[in-house]
């Protein structure tokens, strides 16, 4: 039997509560799951011989949930990408042109003509269709004055944004799942109410997948599985 539902996915490890809103799907070891009428409050304790393994999914999570999650550290600043920024070598000595941001990131940059064809980077003195770069500077040969290229690079932000650092000894195994969603009759596709699914200790069994979907922005998720001890480490409870 399958559970699969959208609502909130919380954590509840260490004390901690993390509303995001996400996906849920969890699929139980049984063939029928005996849900109470609609018209009665109730609760399901699931036997603890039943197999569990599901998958949860989060969209637009903050940095402070995910470093939670995946046992990060959070420190202030994050690294952009600066996309097709437009300059022109100048008709006069010198010959360079300034980046709009500072703290380049290291052999991050590409620079291209205006009809697309790359520019090699060299150490010092460029000759034609080279450049040399210093920090944020780029220095052209007088051949391509007047010439309109476009830079793409990375660079370090100290302003704004979060920068994460996962240690593979800190990823957190275990964790108490509390998750609240929209539960449906299929047979008459009526909405029911809320559906809450408590799980006492659940083991990540798969890679912790970061990015995105053809139709998804900014998702997090992994697949686990329910350690179910004894009767009441599993619960769903109906409305």
């Amino acid at each position: 039997m399958k559970l699969i539902g959208k609502g909130l996915i919380v954590d509840l490890t260490d004390g901690l509560e993390f509303p995001d809103y996400g996906d849920l799907m969890v699929n139980f070891g049984l063939n029928v799951l005996n849900v109470p009428s609609p018209a009665v409050n109730g609760g399901y304790v699931v036997p603890y011989d039943a197999p569990i393994t599901g998958k949860i999914s989060w969209y637009d999570i903050t940095p402070e949930i995910l470093a939670s999650l995946t046992g990060g550290g959070l420190t202030d600043g994050t690294i952009r990408y600066a996309r097709a920024e437009p300059h022109q070598v100048p008709a006069s000595e010198p010959y360079e042109i300034a980046l709009d941001n500072t703290d380049v990131v290291p052999l991050s940059e590409i620079v291209a003509r205006e009809d697309g064809v790359r520019m090699r980077r060299v150490q010092s003195d460029p000759a034609a269709g080279e450049y040399a770069i210093t920090d944020n500077t780029l220095e052209f040969s007088p051949d391509d004055t007047g010439t309109n290229v476009y830079a793409d690079y990375f660079y370090e932000d100290s302003t704004t944004g979060k920068t994460m650092t996962v240690d593979p000894y800190t990823l957190p195994g275990e964790f108490k799942l509390l998750a609240s969603l929209k539960f449906y009759d299929t047979s008459v596709a009526d909405y029911i109410g809320e559906l809450v699914f408590i799980a006492e200790r659940c083991r990540r069994t798969g890679p912790v997948d970061v990015g995105s979907r053809a139709t998804d922005f900014g998702t997090f998720g992994f697949d686990f599985a329910v350690e179910n001890r004894g009767a009441g480490d599993v619960v769903v409870c109906f409305p």
